[in-house]
Formats: C-alpha cells, sequence, structure tokens
C-alpha cells in the first residue's frame, strides 16, 4: 500500500483545478474517477491523477480532506461560510 505522501504527489496535477477535483468528488471509485476525468478533460496524466485523488479519498479520508476541504461550490466559499456561523 502507498503512503498518503506518495498518493498526493500523484494527484497534484489536478489539486488547482476545482472542476476537475468536484468530477473525482462526484465519483464512486478510482476506476469511476479515471473515467470521468478522461471523459471530460481527453487527458490521460489527469485521468490518472483523478485516480489517486479517488485511491486518497478511499484509503486516506483524513489527508483527503485535508487537500480537499468539502466544496459544494469553492472553498473561499466554505471559508467564508464558517466565519460567518462562528460570527453568529
Amino acid at each position: 500500500m502507498r503512503t498518503a505522501e506518495e498518493i498526493t504527489m500523484r494527484c497534484k496535477l489536478i489539486l488547482d483545478q476545482p472542476d476537475v477535483v468536484l468530477l473525482v468528488e462526484k465519483s464512486g471509485s478510482p476506476s469511476a474517477a479515471y473515467e470521468m476525468v478522461f471523459a471530460e478533460t481527453k487527458d490521460i496524466s489527469k485521468a490518472k491523477a483523478g485516480r489517486w485523488l479517488a485511491v486518497l479519498r478511499r484509503d486516506y479520508p483524513i489527508e483527503y480532506r485535508t487537500l480537499v476541504p468539502n466544496q459544494t461550490s469553492h472553498v473561499s466559499n466554505d471559508k467564508a461560510q464558517t466565519e460567518k456561523e462562528t460570527a453568529s
């Protein structure tokens, strides 16, 4: 089994692409993530990175959430929402 660090290195390519990360979020498995990302981007490297991100989600959920906070839309919105909730 690979370490969380190894897997994270393999999915770095897509971490700054919220649309691709969202596809991985919607996928049910690493294989599904690969298929969904490839269908959308036609990029094998991104598809592989998506599969690795899904592996991270499956095998290391805490590390995954550190990399990919719950993003229904954008990370910045989550932060703003949290600040609003804390303030009230």
